[in-house]
């Protein structure tokens, strides 16, 4: 089991920077990782929600089965990882697998939230 150190951002609505590091278990599928991300931002689970593949934001993208696990869709070259939540209002999320390795501790909860910079966006 590998530990994957993933960078998220909100490429198109953050008005100040926004970005979470998180530590997640490879075989960690993407429908959990939605509600970690809800839980995370403080969202109310509301709205119909897709991961995708896509070089830039909005553009060719190729959606991701949220029952997928990440290390069935990572290594990716030339694509990124977005999250979209709400489609009426898009919330976009970008993800960005980070080089660094984390060995899984002991008695530690994954996926957790490592590097934190902004405050929460207000979902409505």
């Amino acid at each position: 089991m590998e530990i994957y150190t993933i960078e998220i951002t909100l490429p198109l609505k953050a008005k100040t920077p926004w970005r979470r590091v998180i530590e997640v278990e490879d075989d960690t599928p993407f429908f959990e990782l939605h509600y970690f991300i809800q839980t995370m931002v403080k969202f109310d689970n509301d709205h119909l929600y897709e991961f995708h593949t896509a070089k830039t934001p909005g553009r060719n993208t190729q959606r991701i089965d949220d029952g997928k696990m990440l290390n069935e869709v990572y290594p990716l070259v030339g694509t990124k990882v977005f999250y979209l939540f709400d489609f009426g209002d898009c919330w976009l999320f970008q993800f960005k697998k980070l080089r660094r390795k984390a060995e899984k501790l002991p008695r530690v909860k994954y996926p957790r939230v490592v590097e934190s910079e902004g405050k929460n966006p207000k979902q409505y």
